[in-house]
């Protein structure tokens, strides 16, 4: 049985992991699922955004070490193989360079590894049962998808110094106070919240939200004046494009834009 099942909705490309009998626990053949169906929608211009979503009782409960590469490996080799081989790890890179957005969507439990691969897409929609933690610390291991460093990037250092040592589990509304969570939705609504957000970015010029995307993501290692003058080169890419020529013709008509990402 498939570990992922994917769906196209609307304008949105839709992965649900899919091993209810574990919540979901990510597994190497889950990840490279994700990534086999994310590379074949990067250049489907008839797909806008990503959304990545589970079941009703979870999106992700973590890891599953017993059904990885390397759970029986031995240290060292476990070492190397992190370094060279991890799909984990291949996954986590991918997902931070794609080049269109990735919207969570969660129901239910988004912990350890889950709430880490939740924290690196662009950002997260949740029912009111989500339940959110970097747990790994309360089992005596470390966060291996780099959520330590996302989580500081999401609450700000010391709130995420308090909820890593801890291992404490949020609810809906306080992920949604603290900016892990955009959207709260009723019980079952967290999906079809992020494919209605989905549809909003299609009006939008695909190659304008593509250079914004790239803007947003420099922006923590930028000054303001590198900044202005990257910034300053995508927009000059963008005066090449079709679309743009389409976006102001069409704005001077009157009318909603046919972009085409050209």
């Amino acid at each position: 049985m498939a570990e992922t099942i994917t769906s196209a909705v609307g304008a949105a490309g839709v992965i649900r992991f899919n091993r209810p009998e574990a919540r979901n626990a990510l597994t190497d053949r889950m990840l490279e699922e994700a990534r086999t169906t994310m590379e074949s929608w990067e250049l489907d211009r008839s797909i806008t955004a990503v959304v990545l979503t589970g079941n009703e009782t979870a999106f992700c409960a973590g890891g599953d070490i017993k059904n990885t590469a390397s759970s029986e490996m031995a240290t060292f080799e476990k070492y190397r193989y992190r370094h060279t081989q991890s799909v984990w790890h291949a996954f986590m890179r991918y997902l931070a360079h794609y080049t269109k957005p990735v919207i969570a969507a969660v129901e239910g439990y988004a912990l350890g590894g889950g709430l880490e691969i939740a924290l690196r897409c662009d950002f997260i929609v949740g029912s009111e049962t989500a339940k959110l933690g970097l747990t790994e610390a309360k089992l005596g291991l470390f966060p291996i998808l780099g959520g330590a460093w996302s989580l500081a990037h999401a609450v700000g250092e010391r709130r995420a110094r308090e909820l890593a040592y801890t291992g404490r589990r949020l609810d809906a509304d306080e992920a949604l106070s603290l900016g892990i969570l955009n959207h709260v939705t009723p019980p079952g609504g967290a999906l079809a919240k992020a494919v209605e957000i989905v549809d909003r970015i299609a009006g939008s010029g695909p190659l304008a939200v593509m250079a914004l995307k790239q803007a947003i993501d420099r922006a923590g290692r930028q000054s303001f004046d590198e900044a202005l003058t990257e910034g300053g080169d995508l927009s000059a890419l963008l005066m090449f494009s079709e679309d743009r020529a389409e976006g102001i013709k069409a704005f001077l008509d009157k009318r909603r834009p046919e972009f085409k990402g050209k």
